[in-house]
Order: C-alpha cells, then structure tokens, then sequence
C-alpha cells in the first residue's frame, strides 16, 4: 500500500481531490452509491476514490508487480463503471465489496492469461455481470476482511473530516482500524472512555450514511 504506484492511481482515477456529489433536496438518491448508479460522475469517482488503494493492494496480493497492478486497477474501475446497475444485493452476505472483488479476480485471471498468450473473452458474459453467490467465490478470511475494512475507514474518514474534529477523527481511526481499546485510546487522547463512544458512534452514522452499501463491515 506505500508503494509510490499507488498515489499516482488514485491521481488516475480520482484527479487527486474528493468530490462531493450533489445534495440538492431534489435528489432522490442520497448515498454514494446511489447517485453513482444514476450516472453521478463525481459520486463515481468518490466510490473509485474509496476503493482504489483497495482494489490495488489486491492486485499487488496476488503477485502482480507495482506497473501491472496499477493497469489492472484502472480496467477494474472501467468494467465498473459499466456494469454498476447490474449490482444489486438479493441477499444480506451479498456486498459491494464481494461484487469489486470477483471483478477484480476476474481481471487478474484475465492478465495473466494475457501474460501466457492465452486468448482472453470478450463480450457480455462476465461472471459478475450477474452477482455471483458466496459458495461459488473464493472466500476471504475473517483476517482479510477486517483488514479491508480497516483500509476503506482509512480512506472514507478523508471525506467527512471537516465535520469533525481531528481528535474525534484520531479516535475513530484508533479504535476501528488500529484495534485499540476505548480504554487505551481515552487515556492516550485525555478524554473519557465516554467520550470515545461518542465520537465512533458519530462519525460512523455519518459514514454509513454517505457510504450506504458500499462498506459492509459489522461494527457496533
């Protein structure tokens, strides 16, 4: 995740800065996800944004050099962005984040067969097109998807910073993407184990609202 390839996708994909999608009372969709879905270009690139650093470190997981996961990002965040509508969640286990993660195996596979000279498929039947259910995925470790989820807190705590203050902000990434205890980060911050509380609960009712569907992670 440190390595200097990844900065330079998020310039790729995001324009290095965090774009807020419109909130006109108008709108209908008030989610992240939402308004990506109805063609919100700077909610799309809010989601990219999210899931860059993500989706990169997967590829890099799977042994692809720095360069080549860079490429197999950015063909990652294009089939998502034409295929986003065909996302939907029909069961409580199906995610946003499961549905990323079979494309992005899918574009992994489809590298390396390139790499072998191997002719790759083309056209409209992509197993993700439709979700594909959990037994016919590989699955992840507990360990893998908290540390996804870490990842994602990391990177969502950016775009609501300004509402919060930084020592709420410091608290919240301590407690759920550190794994200190609210003991341990209240006397560390010099404020009551309370107060700790406070701030997680707040600043996750705003992520989870902002960030609807698009973190699944289990966290009280």
């Amino acid at each position: 995740m440190s390595d200097s390839r990844d900065s330079s996708l998020e310039k790729n994909l995001t324009d290095s800065f965090v774009p807020r999608p419109d909130r006109s009372e108008s709108s209908v969709a008030t989610s992240i996800l939402e308004k990506a879905k109805l063609g919100d270009q700077d909610a799309f690139r809010c989601m990219t944004q999210l899931y860059s650093g993500l989706v990169y470190h997967w590829c890099r997981d799977k042994g692809l050099p720095p360069e080549d996961a860079e490429d197999v990002s950015q063909q990652v965040f294009v089939a998502v962005s034409r295929h986003l509508n065909r996302f939907r969640r029909e069961r409580p286990e199906d995610s946003f984040r499961g549905w990323l993660r079979i494309i992005t195996r899918s574009k992994i596979a489809d590298h390396f067969r390139k790499s072998e000279g191997q002719e790759v498929a083309t056209g409209g039947n992509e197993p993700w097109n439709e979700f594909v259910s959990r037994d016919q995925a590989e699955e992840d470790s507990e360990q893998d998807k908290s540390r996804d989820t870490a990842m994602l807190y990391q990177r969502a705590i950016q775009f609501v910073q300004g509402e919060f203050s930084e020592a709420d902000c410091k608290s919240f990434l301590m407690l759920v993407t550190d794994g200190a205890t609210a003991k341990d980060v209240a006397q560390t911050m010099g404020v009551s184990v309370n107060s700790v509380y406070i701030a997680k609960s707040r600043i996750l009712k705003r992520l989870r609202t902002e960030f609807a569907e698009l973190i699944d992670d289990g966290l009280e």
